[in-house]
């Protein structure tokens, strides 16, 4: 049997009902035994500063440490003026 390939997927949306949310459960649900598709939450985190980087929030090493135990990651995010969203 083969191991599934473990795929962090980030919601560019904090909205519970966001269309991007919606897509991002259906291809989960849609995905082939071969992927695991997780959502990480991102609502939690902190804005970046830089001045944290020394001792950084626990839910930052958290949420990293998640990530690095991840092969893939998988950006589900609206398009906002042209540009990514502000969070």
């Amino acid at each position: 049997m083969i191991t599934p390939h473990n795929v962090a997927v980030i919601v560019g949306s904090l909205r519970k009902e966001s269309f991007n949310r919606k897509m991002a459960r259906a291809m989960s649900a849609m995905a082939p035994s071969t992927l695991k598709l997780e959502i990480l939450e991102i609502g939690q985190l902190p804005l970046y500063n830089q001045d944290f980087d020394p001792n950084p929030p626990k839910e930052v090493t958290d949420f990293k440490q998640r990530v690095a135990q991840c092969d893939a990651v998988l950006f589900v995010t609206p398009e906002y003026n042209r540009s990514v969203p502000g969070c």
